[in-house]
């Protein structure tokens, strides 16, 4: 795993000026870039063993996430590649993935890779600006928690401000439900925290029920289906 300890930042600021989407739709081909793709190949070419993926109970998954402060810092980029490659090997492996932040590699860093069918692009100190009033409830699965499932209550909407992989500030607005709860899970990780922390207990279902195995939901899908607002429909 990468050592944040190797990592020296070189104090730049980020661009002051914000560019905003023309669409709310997050699942456009416009924000991936050529060159990221180009270069994950280059990278997992000179690298075909991809990161271990970090598990519960491993201590980068708790750890604070520092902000990065020059996103063309060799480590950051190496870091950027890595976790790229690692979400793609995890979608070869299992036919979907659309996220991963970098804690789950064991790098520290306000960073998180997504492929949301178009191909891969990074968000680089995500932040929440608002969210929406209405609630969802789902069942949540983690990468880092595998073969469990947790009912979450998440913001239904969200919008958020990050800096791309050219170094440019961008802004989502007002997301649909499958990209803003996923952003919610990931964000979630960058501070140290796990679906597990606040499952959603329902007064009027069995409280032992707000954290399932998969194997558990695969035997009665329909059942706890109908326990929650929103199923998760993977992109591949």
């Amino acid at each position: 795993m990468l050592n944040l300890r190797r990592c020296v930042y070189s104090a730049c600021s980020l661009p002051k000026s914000l560019s905003r989407s023309e669409s709310t739709n997050a699942y456009s081909s416009k924000w991936v870039s050529p060159n990221l793709s180009e270069e994950l190949n280059k990278f997992t070419a000179r690298n075909p063993l991809p990161a271990t993926i970090c598990l519960i109970g491993n201590p980068h998954l708790r750890r604070s996430n520092e902000l990065v402060l020059n996103p063309d810092h060799d480590f950051v980029q190496a870091a950027k590649l890595r976790l790229h490659g690692a979400l793609a090997d995890f979608r070869r492996q299992n036919g979907f993935g659309r996220g991963m932040s970098a804690c789950q590699i064991g790098v520290n860093l306000r960073m998180i890779a997504l492929n949301l069918g178009y191909g891969p692009l990074t968000l680089i100190n995500p932040e929440i600006v608002w969210s929406s009033s209405d609630k969802i409830t789902m069942w949540d699965d983690c990468m880092s928690i595998p073969h469990l499932l947790v009912k979450k209550q998440r913001a239904k909407s969200i919008s958020i401000v990050y800096t791309d992989d050219q170094g440019k500030k961008q802004q989502w607005n007002k997301l649909d439900v499958s990209i803003s709860e996923l952003l919610q899970h990931e964000m979630d990780h960058l501070e140290g925290i796990l679906n597990i922390d606040e499952p959603y207990r329902d007064e009027d279902i069995n409280k032992n029920e707000s954290i399932i195995s998969m194997d558990e939901y695969q035997r009665n899908k329909h059942y706890y289906d109908q326990q929650v607002d929103y199923k998760i429909v993977p992109t591949v």
